[in-house]
């Protein structure tokens, strides 16, 4: 789907532009693909596709902006900046007169000449000058560690205990569905409990987190051999295989469905 004031052919330029820089820096370092993919942790194929910019082979947009930021990290680029670059941009509303050439656009030299300065300023520089050029409303996918932690849900204060003359029964689990989390190695997670986003980000190796919900929690994660789920307390098993999109979705009473999202 596209986004508003944003056409696929500028999408594939700014992508182009960007799998190009990447591609001569991973040349300039002397690094190969197999060897930059086993520290992205996905497959080397993707990021060839990333590199000449095969969108039919890259996934969502959301994933493609991880991808990019792990990559220009690994790189010794500023990835975050970078990923940001890969946005729609809004247009401006119409108030009775056209901005059509009043609006700025991005063309393809303009990326090129941002790319060149990427690669001779330090890494520290080259983020402060991107945060000041990229617009302050442009989209931002990743929801950071503390709006995390207040969008889960909070556990219920303990209730006052029973008289001795009231019969004593089980207490009932807070939700019927609790997912324990483990991170055996770096990953992308996006987690909805209840169809609201829970959480959204990139959790590194040793993370334990835990999410709840009422009628169904789902958990996406972009390296799924990294990732070792609970379910209600039972046996920890990991999601898939490593590097691979994974996304499985929990109801009362069940495993969990689990859908493969790549190859």
């Amino acid at each position: 789907m596209k986004r508003q004031g944003y056409t696929g052919n500028q999408q594939q330029e700014q992508l182009l532009a960007l799998g190009s820089m990447l591609r001569d820096t991973r040349l300039a370092n002397g690094q190969t693909l197999d060897e930059v993919a086993s520290k992205v942790l996905v497959r080397s194929k993707l990021l060839l596709a990333l590199e000449e910019a095969r969108t039919n082979e890259l996934p969502e947009p959301v994933y493609v902006r991880g991808l990019i930021r792990r990559y220009g990290d690994v790189l010794g680029l500023d990835g975050d900046a970078l990923s940001k670059q890969y946005v729609a941009i809004p247009s401006p509303k119409r108030t009775g007169h056209s901005w059509s050439h009043e609006a700025v656009q991005l063309r393809p030299y303009h990326l090129y000449a941002a790319y060149v300065a990427l690669i001779a300023i330090s890494v520290s520089g080259l983020s402060y000058l991107m945060q000041r050029a990229i617009p302050q409303n442009a989209a931002e996918p990743i929801v950071d560690s503390a709006t995390a932690e207040q969008l889960a849900p909070r556990r219920a204060p303990p209730s006052a205990p029973q008289s001795v003359e009231q019969t004593e029964t089980a207490p009932e689990p807070e939700a019927p569905i609790v997912v324990e989390v483990e991170f055996v190695q770096q990953s992308w997670v996006r987690v909805t409990a209840d169809g609201d986003e829970a959480y959204e980000g990139i959790l590194q190796e040793g993370t334990e987190r835990s999410w709840t919900a009422t009628e169904s929690l789902t958990i996406r994660a972009g390296n799924a051999g990294g990732v070792v789920l609970a379910y209600n307390q039972g046996t920890a098993k990991p999601m898939g295989k490593p590097g691979t999109v994974v996304e499985q979705t929990f109801k009362p009473g069940t495993s969990g469905e689990l859908a493969s999202l790549t190859p």
